[in-house]
């Protein structure tokens, strides 16, 4: 399962609950980085996460693919 989300976080996908406004995704500056940082938005706030932690936050708080009110469904179009 980590695997699925990991490409699919890498290929521009947003994670999270439009209810709870929690978001994990990959900026496209990071794009093609070897050791890519995500943004993680909660409660207001955003904040540079490695992937294992976002893998982590994604499965803890059930997040699936979504809709960002800024970016839409993916980062990277």
């Amino acid at each position: 399962m980590h695997k699925l989300v990991e490409s699919r976080l890498l290929a521009g996908f947003i994670y999270g609950d439009n209810r709870t406004k929690e978001y994990v995704y990959l900026p496209g500056s990071e794009l093609g980085s070897s050791s890519p940082v995500l943004v993680y938005e909660h409660n207001g706030s955003r904040e540079d996460i490695p992937m294992e932690k976002a893998l982590e936050i994604i499965e803890k708080r059930s997040l699936r693919q979504t809709t960002h009110p800024l970016f839409g469904r993916n980062t990277l179009q």
